[in-house]
């Protein structure tokens, strides 16, 4: 995928229509890249459509110390097959990396139905003190995500105008 294919998913109009719900993950009821996440330390939004072509998936996995918790979100292209193709994943883990994407720039990797592994990684700025179980800081890493991908949050929900 090239830069400007990248910039151009990013500037696609994406909407979320509401603030995702998470909800405990169970394996095998998500399609690849996703159909062994489960578990029950994970909780996930499912598939969420954000345009005709543009699908995102984010979940949380708990522990029972920060350095334990992790959150992961997704924006993927949805192929005529119905195949899912990687455009963007970010990943926070406060144990080691802080927060962090990967994206499936000037590689020739096929990554349809695949998360990004050996794709290029990019650090981004992180706040230390932010925890996935927590549900404002959640929010705070959706609104994150979404500035990051281009996605418009909704207008009318209180707790984004708050962050956005």
């Amino acid at each position: 995928m090239t830069p400007y294919d990248l910039k151009s998913h990013k500037t696609a109009t994406k909407r979320l229509k509401e603030i995702p719900v998470f909800k405990p993950q169970k394996r095998n009821k998500l399609p690849k890249p996703f159909k062994s996440l489960g578990g029950s330390r994970i909780e996930s939004t499912g598939l969420i459509d954000v345009s005709d072509d543009h699908v995102a998936m984010m979940y949380w996995r708990d522990g029972p110390i920060l350095s334990d918790r992790s959150f992961y979100a997704h924006l993927f292209c949805r192929l005529a097959s119905g195949s899912l193709s990687p455009i963007f994943e970010f990943h926070w883990h406060p144990s080691h990396k802080g927060f962090h994407c990967k994206l499936p720039c000037l590689t020739s990797n096929d990554y349809t139905d695949r998360m990004l592994p050996g794709a290029p990684e990019l650090a981004l700025k992180t706040q230390y003190h932010i925890d996935p179980k927590e549900l404002g800081d959640r929010l705070k890493l959706i609104v994150y995500f979404c500035r990051l991908c281009g996605i418009s949050l909704p207008d009318n929900d209180p707790d984004t105008k708050l962050l956005w």
